[in-house]
């Protein structure tokens, strides 16, 4: 089911941290106030198209009106729990994370934190769905795990069931500084291409040259599940995998220092590129208001 919404409310959340005057904050605020009572920062969907189906599970089997809001805002930016249902029978998913969980607007392994803390909700939200063990953000950020990809779930018996492996992927500063807030209302083609490239060497580890066996580690993520369901021996390429982006359980949950994250590969040229590596979320949203969301409302 595919839906739009907007993110107008999460400005009135965080409208306090903007750093705008007075007079602006009260402007915007207004606005955006205004859109909020008048319901249109949500999806309304009236009647229920799914009243009455599947009363035992579904928590809105009873109401005659379904309202949705960005996925998102219970930190989850990372749409896992469709994919972690036990009757897909996923067996491995790549997790490519943007989010702005940093006060310099990286990852930080929260949206993975949030699927796992909901699986273990005993209100039974999670829906019978099983997540392998996610460390904190802290230990994210202290061990690195947020700096390149991290294989979570590699031992599936210690799940009381079957997961999917989890290859996480955070955004991180290959060749460009991509940790642009979604609050930013426009891109020059600069920036768009510096964000599309840095992409790319994200998910390829510098197209292969920060380990040039990543394209091997891949494979034996994708064969991981099938290789323990057919009881079949791991290659040593694929235990050398394991053994190099499994997570292994070890945790540090002291309090991070501030991330800045440096270039893994040559920095491309970025002249004329929207760059805000030393701002922050609060100044970024103070941006868009002013530019963009203002614009929006009148």
């Amino acid at each position: 089911m595919g839906t739009s919404s907007s993110l107008f409310n999460q400005f009135l959340l965080q409208a306090d941290q903007t750093g705008l005057p007075e007079f602006a904050l009260s402007f915007v605020t207004d606005i955006l106030t205004s859109i909020g009572e008048d319901n249109n920062d949500i999806a309304d969907y009236s009647p229920n198209p799914f009243y009455g189906f599947n009363n035992d599970t579904n928590r809105n089997a009873q109401s005659g009106r379904l309202t949705l809001v960005d996925g998102g805002e219970d930190l989850q930016n990372i749409p896992l729990h469709p994919l972690i249902q036990p009757n897909r029978d996923v067996d491995v998913i790549f997790a490519v994370d943007s989010s702005a969980d940093t006060d310099s607007i990286w990852p930080n392994g929260t949206s993975l934190v949030a699927t796992y803390e909901r699986n273990l909700n005993s209100s039974g939200i999670g829906n019978g769905t099983s997540f392998p063990s996610i460390p904190s953000a802290n230990t994210f950020v202290n061990l690195g795990l947020n700096n390149h990809p991290t294989f979570f779930g590699c031992n599936s018996s210690n799940t009381s069931s079957i997961t999917p492996l989890i290859v996480y992927l955070p955004n991180s500063p290959y060749v460009f500084h991509s940790n642009i807030s979604t609050f930013t209302p426009s891109y020059n083609l600069t920036t768009r291409n510096g964000m599309v490239q840095n992409g790319y060497e994200v998910v390829t580890m510098g197209n292969g040259t920060a380990d040039p066996q990543w394209p091997v580690c891949v494979g034996c993520a994708i064969l991981s599940r099938s290789l323990e369901r057919t009881g079949t021996d791991v290659p040593a390429a694929c235990s050398e995998c394991f053994q190099r982006y499994c997570w292994d359980g070890t945790t540090d949950d002291a309090t991070p220092p501030t991330y800045q994250p440096e270039f893994r590969g040559e920095a491309i040229d970025t002249s004329g590129a929207l760059s805000i590596r030393q701002g922050t979320i609060a100044t970024a949203i103070a941006m868009a208001s002013l530019v963009g969301i203002v614009i929006s409302a009148i």
